[in-house]
């Protein structure tokens, strides 16, 4: 089962809400996985959009390409590449002050 927020679909569309959510349970404080550092005080997670597809297979690598260039345009979430291999060219995420805002619901 995949949610999403009604109202985060409705701003940045669905794959993009969806995407959100996933990123949000994966940056969660709770969680412990080898794919989460920490960079300049922030969380950041490490995923490939060809990794992304693997968790949501619903969603083309061009629909989260898509909608992850859509959450970095409006400032929801950060893309960086902090990988120790020069050669790796694996994406790192985190949201925005704006994107935790939106997230918490406040």
């Amino acid at each position: 089962m995949c949610l999403f927020r009604m109202d985060l679909a409705i701003r940045f569309g669905i794959h993009a809400a969806i995407i959100m959510q996933f990123l949000w349970e994966h940056l969660n404080p709770g969680v412990c996985d080898e794919r989460i550092r920490k960079f300049n005080n922030k969380r950041w997670y490490r995923c490939s959009q060809k990794m992304m597809s693997g968790f949501l297979p619903f969603l083309s690598r061009s629909m989260i390409q898509d909608a992850m260039g859509t959450l970095v345009k409006q400032d929801v979430i950060r893309k960086g590449c902090h990988n120790e291999n020069p050669f790796d060219k694996t994406n790192w995420y985190s949201f925005t002050e704006y994107g935790e805002y939106l997230m918490r619901g406040e």
